[in-house]
């Protein structure tokens, strides 16, 4: 069978096009990320905070969550925001109150909010 240059263009656009759709199916499966069940399952700490509106933050198992009068806090936290079922709306960055110096709140552009029920400057990002 003699391969001509149609044929080879022929099959790269076909093989093209099946790595595209693969990577396109691929994407809404990452998109959804782990659910606060799974996290919890996995020993990260997942917690309603006492703030509106109502949503689940989980909170890494290695590092844990802030809390009052902590003796040993963390310099920051990362932690991760859902809705009450489950689907995840970003990120929560929060740094201690001693450190934070006046950085903007990298999705906003504003400034960081102070929690002084737990005294760290918090930013959402989606």
């Amino acid at each position: 069978m003699k391969i001509t240059r149609k044929s080879s263009q022929t099959v790269l656009t076909i093989a093209l096009g099946a790595v595209a759709l693969v990577a396109m199916l691929a994407v809404p499966a990452q998109a959804m990320g782990p659910t606060p069940e799974q996290l919890s399952a996995a020993g990260w700490t997942c917690f309603q905070p006492p703030i509106a509106p109502p949503t689940i933050v989980c909170a890494n198992p290695g590092l844990g969550r802030p809390f009052p009068g902590n003796p040993d806090p963390s310099p920051a936290y990362t932690l991760l925001r859902f809705d009450l079922d489950g689907n995840p709306l970003g990120k929560v960055h929060l740094i201690r109150e001693d450190l934070y110096a006046g950085q903007p709140c990298a999705q906003a552009g504003g400034p960081y909010l102070f929690n002084p029920r737990i005294g760290y400057y918090e930013c959402f990002r989606t």
